[in-house]
């Protein structure tokens, strides 16, 4: 089954009638910290799944955080938890659930998509395009493109979505994502068009004022929340009880021991096919009626292409009409000054120059194992989140080493440059403290001057 975060914008009439579904594959070495005695997680994860499917975000979350709380360097866990939060607005606390269960392996693209749209809502744009881009390759490019629209890239959005259609991917979902990143962008005219190739003409005009209504910069949170169908509220955090600093770290991350486990892989499994289902709307969209859709996918491709390949209209061409209040003689100053678009060469640029980076340490005799991801996009994004979780990290050189266990790949990722044990040990302490999870290793045979292994593969910025 191919599961999607982000909806078939089409469903858009309503704003709250867009339905989303969150999926995982469950690795059966997540769930190494299932315990015999007291409250089974498994049972309060799969009362959280059913909560969820039929539509009560607050029975969801409470029993999810239980799930977290009996097992809390459970992934999967993890993972559901974040789930349970968006589906009830709680961007906040999503955004932690979803970075913990990515600190504990839990890397998949979804997972990745999901953290973005969190960081979307509480507005950390930057954050949210830096796990895109690292995940790119492992997010569809409808979701992606859109994604990168509401993030603020709408011209990277714009261009995705663009390809992704020249490519084929005629469906209604791809032509009204590109048609919301248009007007994203204030391209007025062509987000008219597109639209209109799916949505009845007698429902064209609201739809536009629909997304002229959420459309501001300002308003991400509100634009998240309608799009996924969840309700509109602040939020705290997660109960610092589940925050990943008080759980126990195991010496190191287990999942390239834990995958022998026959029985964890049995539970795995029943929860993995419990998390793919497809999650019904939100509360408050449970009553919204499905609006009535125009499928323009046997439409000639000549005809879908000529909708993208116009020349570009001016961003208030065809904006939906709102009343507007007269601009105050400051205003009217400011708009008659030059003005000159930074663009991201730029700000890179003045960015490099804030600070002289200093060289990290190589070479050593050990290395501080710091986790192991099932993806080299994870393993990548990772070293990202240790070094800001632990900032003496970035005197260190980093290593990604690709690894094979009982036929499953792995990606380590290994912080290098340490002369000695005593000193190697003190980082893991100092992770530990932070609440990750770490061990200490001799530094692998072969090792170059600067710390790399022959096999070893570095993380990009």
């Amino acid at each position: 089954m191919t599961n999607q975060v982000l909806k078939n914008l089409s469903g858009f009439t309503s704003l709250r009638s867009v339905r989303f579904c969150l999926s995982t594959a469950l690795a059966a070495g997540l769930l190494a910290g299932c315990s015999a005695n007291g409250p089974h997680p498994g049972k309060f994860a799969s009362g959280a799944q059913s909560a969820m499917d039929g539509g009560d975000s607050t029975k969801a979350v409470a029993l999810a955080e239980q799930a977290v709380q009996a097992d809390p360097r459970n992934a999967a866990f993890r993972l559901l938890l974040g789930n349970a939060y968006l589906r009830a607005g709680r961007f906040e606390s999503a955004h932690q659930s979803y970075n913990d269960a990515m600190d504990l392996g839990e890397d998949g693209g979804k997972a990745a998509l999901s953290l973005a749209l969190a960081d979307i809502a509480m507005g950390k744009l930057p954050e949210a395009v830096d796990t895109l881009n690292t995940y790119r390759d492992s997010i569809p490019a409808a979701d992606f493109g859109l994604a990168m629209a509401m993030a603020g890239q709408t011209g990277q959005g714009v261009t995705v979505l663009v390809d992704a259609l020249r490519r084929g991917e005629n469906t209604p979902k791809i032509r009204q994502n590109l048609a919301f990143a248009y007007a994203l962008s204030g391209s007025w005219r062509e987000a008219q068009i597109m639209a209109a190739q799916d949505v009845p003409a007698d429902q064209l005009n609201a739809r536009l004022q629909d997304w002229a209504a959420m459309g501001k910069p300002e308003d991400v949170r509100l634009r998240v929340a309608s799009l996924l169908g969840v309700p509109l509220r602040g939020d705290d955090g997660q109960p610092a009880a589940l925050a990943l600093t008080n759980s126990t770290a195991p010496e190191q991350l287990s999942a390239d021991t834990a995958i022998k486990a026959d029985a964890l892989a049995a539970a795995a499994q029943a929860l993995a096919k419990a998390a793919i289902e497809e999650l019904p709307a939100a509360d408050a969209a449970a009553s919204a009626p499905a609006p009535a859709l125009a499928d323009a996918s046997s439409v000639p491709a000549e005809t879908q292409l000529a909708a993208i390949d116009m020349p570009p209209s001016s961003a208030a061409a065809l904006a939906p009409t709102a009343p507007q209040l007269a601009p105050t003689p400051q205003e009217i100053a400011l708009a008659r000054q030059p003005y000159r678009v930074v663009g991201a060469r730029s700000v890179r640029r003045a960015a490099n120059v804030v600070a002289a980076p200093v060289a990290p340490a190589t070479g050593g005799s050990h290395v501080v194992q710091l986790g192991s991801f099932r993806s080299s996009e994870g393993a990548q994004r990772a070293w990202r989140h240790y070094t800001k979780r632990a900032p003496s990290l970035n005197g260190h050189s980093r290593l990604i080493t690709q690894v094979t266990v009982n036929g499953m790949q792995f990606w380590r990722v290994q912080a290098a440059g340490f002369g000695g044990y005593a000193n190697a040990r003190s980082m893991c302490g100092s992770v530990k403290s932070r609440g990750g999870a770490c061990l200490v290793m001799a530094a692998p045979q072969g090792i170059s001057p600067q710390g790399r292994p022959a096999d070893a593969r570095f993380a990009r910025r």
